[in-house]
């Protein structure tokens, strides 16, 4: 009951779980990008989303707004690619579908600012409805051995009780399915803020909280903390290494990946990732985190909460 209390007495927050991949391979970049935006649907949503979301007339250059669609062919989910290209305020739309494959590997090549899947399924008039699967590859000019994978989820549906396992299953798939096959050297979930900023990236003034910067320090800083995240093997190393994480305390699970790199989940679920257990993994990686002078933005309606990042006195 206090968590549905909790759930109806304050607002909800959108999460962004992200993982940024490196390769200086461009071409094993953009097969990452195309592969998390049909195969790593799949495992966030637990189904072939991309087969089952019907068959819609696809645009070459892409609509100029999310294109209509209803029911069809007995399948009650609809779906759609958001392309918003590099030095432009221009977003094109497509539905999600076996067809769109060509137009979205194009858009990939190119380099757009992010490529993202939206789907859900439809309401009982046969509308759009709320989404339950929204999943990004985002490219940086200035970053161009770098792609990062993202999750976008609204943080109530990993706190209530009765949807939270499922969502969080799927999410936890996802992510380990591209760790495993790609180069993950960092990885966070935070609040979705501009920039995709981590939490602790959020509290430090200018250049010192900038993601664009710090993205390529990964082999010596850590970008932030958070309930799940993953650390690359070179500071890994610094820390002792898996055995030493999993003696810390600070951890429900330390896995190691393909490419040395750790994944790490600091509890069970991400309701209990509060308090003292925030405290503990800062602890163990404070060290190894990024540092500035710190800000502490004034508290603001519609503004996220401060509880995932441990501030100065």
């Amino acid at each position: 009951m206090d968590t549905l209390h909790s759930l109806n007495a304050h607002p909800s927050h959108e999460l962004a779980i992200e993982l940024t991949v490196f390769d200086t391979d461009p071409a094993k970049l953009s097969e990452c990008a195309v592969q998390w935006l049909t195969e790593g649907v799949r495992e966030l949503a637990g189904s072939d989303i991309l087969g089952a979301a019907g068959r819609y007339r696809i645009s070459g250059k892409g609509y100029s707004r999310v294109p209509t669609m209803s029911p069809r062919d007995g399948c009650n989910r609809w779906g759609y690619v958001a392309v918003a290209p590099q030095d432009t305020f221009e977003v094109r739309y497509n539905p999600y579908s076996p067809d769109i494959l060509p137009w979205l590997r194009e858009a990939v090549d190119d380099r757009a600012e992010s490529v993202s899947v939206t789907s859900g399924v439809f309401t009982r008039d046969g509308d759009i409805g709320n989404s339950d699967v929204s999943i990004s590859a985002v490219f940086d000019e200035e970053l161009p051995e770098y792609v990062k994978l993202v999750v976008y989820l609204d943080e109530k549906r990993l706190l209530d009780p009765e949807s939270a396992p499922a969502v969080q299953d799927g999410l936890l798939r996802s992510v380990r399915w591209a760790c495993d096959r790609y180069n993950a050297v960092f990885g966070h979930v935070s609040y979705r803020h501009a920039g995709e900023m981590t939490e602790l990236e959020r509290f430090l003034k200018g250049y010192d909280g900038d993601p664009t910067s710090n993205t390529s320090r990964w082999r010596s800083r850590l970008r932030g903390y958070s309930w799940l995240m993953v650390v690359p093997a070179e500071i890994a190393d610094v820390l002792g290494g898996a055995d030493t994480l999993r003696a810390s305390g600070a951890f429900y699970c330390v896995a190691v990946l393909p490419n040395e790199s750790l994944l790490l989940q600091a509890t069970p679920t991400f309701r209990e990732y509060r308090g003292v257990t925030v405290a503990n993994v800062h602890r163990v990686v404070q060290d190894v985190l990024i540092s500035g002078e710190f800000r502490r933005p004034p508290p603001l309606p519609g503004v996220p909460p401060a509880h995932m990042v441990v501030l100065p006195d």
